[in-house]
């Protein structure tokens, strides 16, 4: 008996619940946490008015679209092999976006382990991007 996985469905729910629980916990808070704005008030962030706030409103909005794309593409079943995975693709590329800002702010904080983090999560999200860019592309 062969057992076939979907890699690309276990990569939306991967990254649902990333994205998802992360935003919801952001969300739910209604307010930027303590820790967020002790990180950056000694950058340059702080300098710009309301910067802080700003950059965790960003940072909620991608890890909140990044759930939502997830979320149309497990509805529009692009975890098949024919499908076109536009949703799944422009989430993963939001992705890429979040990784780079976070990638960003842990390095201009001297975060230098979550930078680390951040690196590893960018580069596994492009190789997995660019893997089902060639797969889609040959189908």
């Amino acid at each position: 008996m062969k057992i076939k996985i979907n890699h690309t469905l276990l990569i939306q729910l991967l990254f649902l619940s990333l994205a998802g629980i992360t935003a919801f916990q952001k969300i739910s808070g209604l307010v930027v946490p303590e820790w967020f704005i002790h990180k950056f008030e000694n950058s340059f962030i702080n300098l710009i008015p309301f910067g802080i706030t700003f950059s965790f409103i960003v940072i909620t909005l991608l890890e909140t679209s990044i759930a939502i794309c997830m979320i149309f593409s497990l509805i529009k079943k692009e975890y098949k092999t024919d499908s076109g995975k536009s949703s799944f693709n422009f989430g993963l590329d939001l992705s890429l976006v979040l990784f780079l800002i976070l990638f960003f702010g842990s390095f201009l904080v001297g975060d230098y382990d979550n930078g680390a983090l951040d690196f590893l999560y960018f580069i596994g999200t492009l190789a997995i991007r660019n893997k089902l860019i060639v797969k889609t592309e040959i189908n």
